[in-house]
């Protein structure tokens, strides 16, 4: 008799909490209110907000490093960037909590900014949240490679790779894009994600919900 395992439950197969909705919306309406913010350059934002090398690293403003998430270059810029930062905001903070969106998602995107400031020329500003959106991105589909073991790992790979590639990889190049901070994004999202399932291991293989089937063979001799 041979016992054949098979996960039927796990962590991401739970119903998504409905308060993930809330710091959601939240964070989408600060986005919003940031980007109006900037635009109509209310409270000098237009000087304040956006963070280049000279003004991180020359005159020490640390804030801009968090304040030019929130600055985008039109509403086209900040729309676009949305597309993606909702899905992701919900069922991030719906299975992971409020710690990691927004809090940790956010403060990422600071440190992010602060690794691509370092290769860029000095009075050059980086706005937008679009490292965050990737960091997002990443950290959710590396989450869900590691929790989801349903399917075997060449599968969920073939997945994850699939899906970064229709969603994060653009059909054409500009120039006032910066792409470094796409790719600094996606890779701290992967790291911070697979630190965090290190963390809580043993909470998420907890959840695991096992189905044992027994094969009977009949053995017959010759």
């Amino acid at each position: 008799m041979e016992a054949i395992v098979t996960i039927k439950e796990n962590w991401l197969t739970r119903k998504p909490q409905r308060r993930a909705l809330y710091s959601t919306l939240f964070s989408v309406l600060v986005l919003l209110l940031g980007t109006l913010v900037y635009l109509n350059n209310l409270f000098e934002a237009t000087t304040l907000m956006p963070a280049s090398y000279v003004s991180v690293f020359k005159q020490f403003q640390i804030w801009r490093l968090w304040t030019t998430l929130f600055a985008h270059a039109d509403i086209q810029h900040v729309m676009s960037n949305l597309i993606l930062f909702l899905p992701f905001a919900y069922y991030l903070a719906s299975y992971f909590g409020f710690f990691f969106f927004p809090v940790f998602a956010f403060f990422s995107g600071g440190c992010i900014n602060f690794v691509v400031l370092n290769t860029m020329p000095g009075d050059v500003n980086l706005i937008g949240v679009s490292g965050v959106v990737h960091w997002m991105g990443a950290a959710w589909m590396t989450l869900a490679f590691l929790i989801d073991r349903r399917e075997s790992w060449r599968r969920r790979l073939l997945k994850v790779l699939g899906v970064s590639l229709i969603l994060f990889i653009p059909d054409t190049f500009k120039l006032e894009v910066s792409y470094l901070s796409h790719f600094i994004g996606y890779l701290f999202g992967v790291l911070c994600a697979l630190m965090y399932y290190l963390f809580f291991f043993r909470k998420f293989r907890d959840a695991e919900v096992l189905e044992i089937e027994h094969d009977d063979l009949e053995l017959r001799e010759s």
